[in-house]
C-alpha cells in the first residue's frame, strides 16, 4: 500500500487530500456563483431542509463556529431563502426554517454541483468513481464525530 510516507510533501496522501479538498471547494463556490451561494450555505440549507434546527446545532452539524454561522444564517435572510424562529419548544432559542424560495434555490444548487462532481470526478471511470464514493463515505463516517 502506498501511503506518501516519502521526502516530499506533494506525495503524502493527507497533503493530496487537503489540496483536493481546497480544489473541490473553489469548483463548487463557482459553480453556486449564479445563485449567490457558496458551498457553506447550501451546506446550511441541506441541514435546514431536513428539518428546523437551531443555530446552535446548525454549528455542530457543520462544523462551523458561532460567528460564520450567524453571517450564513444572515444572507440566507437577506437572499429569502431562510427564517429565523422562536423555537416552539424552548422560547430561548431561535430555529432556522427554509423558505419556499429557500427550498427552490437548494433543489438548483444541488443541480450545479452535482454537474461541478461531474468534472472534479471526471478523471475517473465509472467504477472508480462509485469506489472513491465509498472510501470517502467510510472514512467520513469514522471521523464524523470529530
Amino acid at each position: 500500500m502506498r501511503t506518501g510516507a516519502g521526502d516530499r510533501i506533494d506525495t503524502h496522501t493527507g497533503y493530496m487530500l487537503v489540496r483536493l479538498g481546497v480544489a473541490a471547494a473553489a469548483l463548487f463556490d463557482d459553480a453556486l456563483i449564479p445563485l449567490n451561494l457558496r458551498g457553506r450555505h447550501v451546506k446550511v440549507m441541506g441541514h435546514i431542509h431536513d428539518g428546523t434546527p437551531s443555530q446552535q446545532d446548525l454549528c455542530r452539524l457543520t462544523g462551523m463556529d458561532r460567528t460564520t454561522m450567524v453571517a450564513v444564517v444572515d444572507d440566507l435572510e437577506r437572499l429569502g431563502h431562510a427564517r429565523r424562529e422562536r423555537s416552539a419548544t424552548d422560547r430561548r432559542k431561535h430555529v432556522v426554517i427554509l423558505t419556499a424560495e429557500g427550498a427552490a434555490a437548494l433543489t438548483e444548487a444541488l443541480r450545479l454541483l452535482a454537474e461541478a462532481q461531474e468534472e472534479l470526478l471526471s478523471p475517473l471511470p465509472a467504477a472508480e468513481r462509485d469506489q472513491f464514493h465509498d472510501l470517502v463515505s467510510r472514512l467520513f463516517a469514522a471521523r464524523a464525530g470529530e
